[in-house]
């Protein structure tokens, strides 16, 4: 019998990486789990009807899952990977680009965590996240958890209200080459994901015939109907396939324009070419992205970091020049310790302390120590609760398990 439940210990833990690692295909499409889940029991039976129907009509009213969780325990896993792998694999977000925010909150270690999906990694960026973590940690820490979960569904509802509501245009197929539904939405959330950690937008557009247009005025005129804004600076990396000329053709903009060399470039077109005519749209892309993002990293990464240092050669002294130098350091050194001499004044070697004194001169009658002062040093706390994430007015991003960008913040309560 122990053999047996050892073999399937086994493999069990030999599974692990298989469901650590789900393809995005492979995603549920729709929601598997309500909006509250309290694994935890911290919540009474009024309670949670009370938080999940705020839930309900927060998310239905604005289009964006806004989700509350609360496991037994969360595992192998930390408090980041497992918000965002239970929002990918319980299928929670709106629309083809899944979006929406979860707050994750266990008892057992502590921990809580926020994770942030498709359009809602812009919503709530790092800055917006830390106000709305201002708002329900303090209840938080102080056990009041239906106060914490109503004020974090609350701050929400009002970022959603005034949340920049323009489409993404991430995929556009007009030539027609994802065969099927799910392709084209894998293809999507691939391209929609490697946008957010990248940065920048990594776009593909699919087209009948350019018709004489160049792809440029293609990108151009795109942009321009407001269709997508994803990077404030305009960063962009799209691929433009034409279907009547069955040509590829890479467009660069922004600071991306820097980013992408001709051949580069170049490579990026004939790659997609190539994966396209021997494989299929959505391993082009797929292809595509990692090597978008990795070009828009490295830029960004050159760019903080600063050009390489000037490398300066070594270049040993002559013998002659040796000599020089040693003979000016002789000269120089005697000059300053014969200064130095010249002020001595010596006297002579007394052996005992009493005779640097006048006799009868100096009497003690009597002692005592006097407490004077204390020092005294005072360090601010931090009220952060060990938060983790980036500030600024953009949101960090990352992959879960299952290759799906996410944003969002964690730490200790």
């Amino acid at each position: 019998m122990k053999k047996i439940i050892s073999a399937l210990i086994a493999f069990m833990i030999l599974l692990l990486p298989v469901f650590a690692f789900a393809d995005i295909g492979d995603l549920p499409s729709e929601r598997q789990m309500p909006l509250l889940v309290d694994e935890g029991d911290i919540l009474t039976d009024s309670e949670e009807a009370q938080l999940l129907s705020e839930l309900e009509r927060i998310s239905s009213e604005n289009a964006c899952d806004v989700a509350v969780i609360i496991p037994a325990s969360l595992g192998y896993k930390s408090a980041t990977q497992f918000a965002d792998d239970f929002y990918d694999l319980n299928g929670y977000g709106y629309g083809t680009t899944h979006d929406g925010i979860l707050l994750m909150v266990c008892m057992e270690e502590r921990d809580w965590a926020t994770s942030t999906a498709g359009a809602a990694q812009d919503w709530f960026n790092d800055s917006v996240l830390y106000s709305i973590e201002d708002e329900f940690l303090p209840y938080l820490s102080s056990g009041n958890y239906l106060k914490a979960f109503m004020a974090f569904a609350s701050r929400c509802e009002d970022v959603l209200k005034t949340a920049d509501r323009r489409s993404v245009l991430y995929l556009s197929d007009q030539g027609n080459f994802f065969t099927d539904d799910n392709s084209k939405t894998t293809a999507l959330r691939t391209l929609e994901s490697y946008s957010h950690v990248a940065g920048c937008d990594i776009v593909v557009l699919t087209v009948d015939d350019l018709n004489g247009q160049s792809a440029s005025d293609y990108v151009k005129a795109t942009y321009d109907s407001g269709d997508y804004r994803h990077s404030i600076y305009d960063d962009k990396i799209v691929m433009v396939i034409d279907r009547a000329g069955s040509t590829c053709y890479c467009v660069t903009g922004g600071e991306m324009t820097s980013a992408v060399a001709e051949t580069e470039r170049k490579a990026l077109e004939q790659t997609f070419a190539e994966k396209l005519s021997g494989d299929t749209a959505l391993s082009a892309v797929q292809s595509f992205c990692s090597e978008a993002k990795q070009l828009a990293e490295n830029y960004y990464m050159r760019k903080h970091t600063g050009p390489d240092p000037v490398i300066r050669t070594f270049q040993p002294l002559s013998g002659s020049r040796l000599l020089f130098s040693c003979f000016i350091g002789l000269i120089v050194a005697m000059i300053v310790t014969g200064s130095m001499k010249a002020k001595l004044r010596s006297v002579g070697k007394q052996l005992q302390a009493s005779d640097y004194l006048k006799r009868d001169s100096l009497q003690i009658n009597e002692h005592e120590d006097l407490f004077l002062y204390a020092s005294v040093s005072k360090t601010l706390r931090s009220t952060d609760s060990g938060r983790s994430g980036s500030s600024g007015g953009h949101s960090s991003s990352h992959f879960s398990s299952s290759g799906v960008s996410h944003g969002g913040h964690s730490g200790k309560f």
